[in-house]
């Protein structure tokens, strides 16, 4: 379970921090800012580097989507929904452990510190409460799913049931 802005060095590059993991994976759950809404430009605006700008921004989405097409048609079992928003967290869950930074105005991802937790079965630790944040976001109407058989985006309901597509 994935959660970032473009993910394009963490799984599209082979040095990638997630690159292995996704090539051995049988199942993910990824949401990627969608490279045609507002929220890829306010980070893009965010960052004071001459090298992000929303067009590179943009281009690294398409090529991270390019990418999930590519373990789609492997026959890995990849699903990706785009959300609009400017992005808050950078979070992957990876079986019993979640990772985390923290989007920050300003600043790129990349030199914010990166939490670790591990799911414990305690309740005090907060693996649980990240868990339950993806779960969220992800069962969100609100945020539509990317077809990547078709190019489509997939509009459902909150039972999860198919209500409108469009083409991307």
């Amino acid at each position: 379970m994935i959660i970032g802005s473009t993910r394009y060095r963490s799984f599209v590059e082979p040095e990638g921090d997630l690159h292995e993991a996704l090539l051995n994976s049988r199942e993910a759950k990824i949401m990627l800012l969608d490279p045609l809404k507002e929220g890829v430009l306010m980070r893009a605006r965010s960052i004071p580097d001459p090298e992000i700008t929303p067009e590179v921004m943009r281009e690294q989405l398409i090529r991270s989507i390019d990418y999930l097409k590519g373990l789609r048609h492997a026959q890995k079992a990849v699903t990706l929904k785009l959300y609009p928003e400017m992005p808050l967290l950078k979070l992957a869950i990876l079986g019993d452990n979640a990772f985390l930074r923290h989007y920050h105005l300003g600043v790129n991802v990349r030199f914010m510190p990166e939490y670790a937790f591990r799911n414990e079965q305690n309740h005090g630790g907060l693996y649980m409460p990240m868990y339950r944040y993806f779960q969220a976001r992800w069962q969100d109407p609100n945020i539509p799913e990317y077809d990547l058989d078709t190019d489509e985006i997939v509009y459902r309901d909150r039972s999860g049931n198919e209500v409108s597509r469009e083409q991307f």
